[in-house]
């Protein structure tokens, strides 16, 4: 299922609205973490993570055969070898990963929907015993200049309700990921 005011605009810019390196910064990477990025899009995140973050696997997850194309361009680019990208409806599949078998899940301005559960749910089965959901989402108390329509984006408070009962609690403060989103990291008890 495509995720309302999901498009995409040209790579270059969509680089831009993002600070990738304090984003990166703030990911609680070790240098063996297997990551799961669930909607790579062009790869932003999934490949600097790929190359410089870990040598553990890395792979992403998106709906659109074209963002997958592209991400590979990308990956190859890089000449990376531990990240795949695999074409995957998750709101309708799940992720298709083993549970209990990773490190870190990116579900970044994936979450404004009324089935963010289901996201988070199948993030927490996926998910080692301590491990992050680590998710970034648009603000919304300040104009962006993209994103979905305000009234859509999740705040904290709506993101924890939803995490809810699925074994994941709060890793730290939330925080500014500027200029345009938040950051907010659960982990999975155990």
């Amino acid at each position: 299922m495509k995720i309302t005011d999901s498009g995409m605009p040209d790579e270059a810019y969509w680089n831009s609205l993002f600070d990738v390196e304090s984003i990166l910064d703030w990911l609680p990477l070790s240098p063996s973490a297997t990551v799961v990025e669930v909607g790579v899009g062009y790869g932003t995140f999934a490949v600097p993570i790929a190359a410089r973050l870990t040598n553990g696997s890395v792979v992403g997850l998106d709906i659109d055969s074209g963002m997958i194309d592209i991400a590979r361009r990308n990956i190859a680019n890089a000449g990376l070898s531990n990240i795949e990208c695999i074409e995957r409806d998750v709101v309708a599949q799940g992720t298709g990963i083993a549970p209990d078998s990773v490190d870190v899940v990116l579900l970044f301005n994936i979450l404004h929907f009324t089935g963010r559960r289901l996201l988070l749910q199948d993030a927490a089965r996926i998910l080692k015993a301590g491990g992050i959901v680590a998710i970034m989402h648009w603000r919304t108390d300040i104009e962006t200049p993209r994103g979905p329509a305000v009234a859509l984006r999740p705040d904290e408070a709506e993101i924890l309700r939803s995490a809810e009962g699925l074994n994941l609690r709060a890793h730290g403060k939330g925080r500014l990921l500027e200029p345009y989103h938040f950051g907010l990291q659960l982990a999975k008890a155990g």
